[in-house]
């Protein structure tokens, strides 16, 4: 007999989910054969569970799942495949609990399988359109079904760029969004493009650029940092783009800007935020024209450094509350770079916790115990790595680096005033609530990319401008806009509803049509636009803004 299942395949590369018609016999073959990809969970109808029961030499039935007990308190620890009657919710909040099962089990190698209520895992279901049945006697379909839910390091993979083992070692980590991160630098590197890098603070955003700028092909030098909220206004425009001697200012001698001084080198304007918007329209006008007018010269003077910029405020958000010139926003938003929280990806703390010992105590032998990486990674850090960095720095000062023991760790924290212990087990209530704070973000990225498509598509359909460069510059816009939709669409659970998902890919699909037009007849572009595509526009930014509006409290 057939059973439906959704099956999930996590390891240090990747999670994978992919749709699958099982016999009911085949928890045979994958039990005595133990493919290579487990550990793995298998999400199935609740009734389907009793077809599987009857292995009693193979799986035993864990009961049916607590609201108050993770999946990793139920089902690891066991030599036999457990089975778990579900009370999820909704399938978003079954796909996450899965997904911190497999984080928690890979010494196990064990294979999990939960059941659904049959409304939620319809829902499951549905939610991966591009994967059809697969009939499945073996382990081998694991490996050769296709995937909907693809993490940030198959994106990486997209890229396919090979990072150096140094690069590793400075931008440290090896969860998905890290790596996704290091695949990013390499590829911005081989490019010349302005490169606009976003992230919280300490989260290592200038640590990126250096890196792009290092790894720059050809190499550049050098690599000019500017702090522009450190620097008083009415002076940044001196400081940036030079003065003449004896201008209004009473300057003695002339000043090379910093601009000229980076020469074929990288310039790095950090908190690209606090900039006054007379500056702001001084900066766009450089980055568009390469070129800069000294304070006090008649004559501009042509600048050659790659730009690199970055803000730990919202610069989306700022361009829409008119804080922030929007024709300078999606100017820099040709490649963007974003640092992840410390919060969303914590198994990264005990590596950076290791890493940062090392270097701090100057001892390669030198480690944490496992209780206080344990308690370190139970902490939230709003600091990031740079308050990760100074709670170690600070255990080391006070106690040295022998013995260290977790009351060490945790007056350290008392004397900052700060609170931590190991959290307490998620609840379903808790994972359901993580799951709609991804979700308002996704959502939050797909509104911002679909208004940079509108602006690209600007001097096309709203100024009419027909002539050649304007529809290259516009055919490579879309490109990259259409690349990332078409990341963002590959996390249909994080679109929070069906209705959502649709109306986005399907405005995706028609974006794509469209661009395929200009490299034909734009007549017939230009009537695509009239007929179809700017009502798509419209009713897919009204989608998104109802659902980000129905995510808030």
């Amino acid at each position: 007999m057939s059973i439906r299942a959704v099956c999930f395949i996590s390891d240090s590369d990747r999670f994978v989910a992919s749709r699958l018609d099982l016999e009911s016999d085949s928890i045979q073959v994958f039990a005595k054969s133990k493919p290579k990809q487990l550990p793995a969970a298998y999400a199935v109808r609740n009734e389907d569970l009793s077809l599987l029961e009857k292995f009693k030499d193979l799986v035993f039935h864990r009961g049916k799942k607590l609201e108050a007990k993770p999946l990793s308190k139920l089902l690891l620890g066991h030599t036999k495949i457990p089975l778990l009657t579900g009370s999820y919710k909704d399938a978003g909040q079954l796909v996450r609990s899965i997904r911190t099962l497999l984080k928690n089990a890979k010494k196990e190698r064990n294979i999990y399988i939960i059941g659904a209520n049959e409304d939620v895992f319809e829902e499951l279901w549905r939610r991966y359109p591009d994967v059809g049945s697969v009939k499945s006697k073996s382990p081998e379909p694991l490996e050769s079904t296709g995937s909907t839910f693809l993490s940030p390091l198959e994106i990486s993979r997209m890229i396919r760029e090979e990072v150096p083992v140094s690069l590793e070692s400075r931008f440290v980590g090896q969860s998905d969004d890290v790596r996704l991160v290091r695949q990013l630098i390499m590829r911005a590197a081989k490019s010349d493009e302005t490169v606009l890098i976003l992230g919280d603070s300490g989260t290592g955003k200038e640590i990126v650029a250096r890196c792009i700028h290092d790894y720059s092909q050809p190499p550049r030098q050098p690599f000019t940092p500017v702090n522009c909220g450190a620097i008083p206004s009415e002076l940044l425009e001196a400081i940036l783009f030079g003065q003449e001697k004896h201008t209004f200012t009473g300057a003695e001698t002339q000043r090379d800007g910093l601009w000229k001084e980076a020469g074929y080198g990288t310039l790095f304007l950090d908190e690209i935020a606090d900039l006054r918007m007379d500056h702001q329209a001084k900066i766009l006008r450089a980055l568009q024209e390469r070129k800069i007018r000294p304070i006090g010269k008649a004559k501009e003077i042509d600048v050659h450094a790659r730009v690199i910029v970055a803000t730990n405020r919202d610069l989306f958000s700022m361009m829409r509350a008119g804080q922030f010139r929007e024709d300078l926003y999606y100017r820099l938003r040709s490649f963007l770079v974003r640092t992840p929280a410390l919060r969303d990806h914590p198994e990264d703390i005990p590596v950076l916790a290791r890493f940062f010992w090392k270097e701090i105590t100057k001892d390669e032998k030198n480690i944490l115990p496992d209780k206080v990486l344990s308690e370190l990674q139970a902490y939230r850090w709003p600091g990031n790595a740079r308050e990760l960095k100074a709670i170690l720095s600070n255990l080391y000062i006070l106690f040295g680096k022998d013995r260290i023991q977790l009351e060490h760790l945790r007056l350290v924290f008392q004397l900052g005033g700060q609170t931590v212990g190991v959290s307490a087990p998620a609840s379903a209530d808790t994972e359901l609530d993580s799951h709609l704070v991804e979700c308002f973000r996704h959502l939050k990225r797909i509104d911002e990319v679909v208004h940079a498509c509108k602006v690209a598509l600007e001097p096309l359909v709203e100024k009419k401008r027909s002539d050649t460069p304007t529809v290259e510059s516009v055919r490579i816009s879309l490109r990259r806009r259409l690349n990332e939709l078409e990341l963002l669409c590959q996390h249909p659970l994080l679109f929070h509803t069906e209705l959502t998902f649709s109306i986005v890919y399907r405005f995706k699909g028609k974006l794509t049509y469209f661009s395929s037009l200009l490299d034909g007849d734009l007549r017939s572009a230009f009537r695509f636009w009239r007929k179809e595509l700017s009502a798509e526009f419209k009713l897919t930014v009204s989608t998104i803004f109802k659902e980000v509006e129905h995510l808030l409290p």
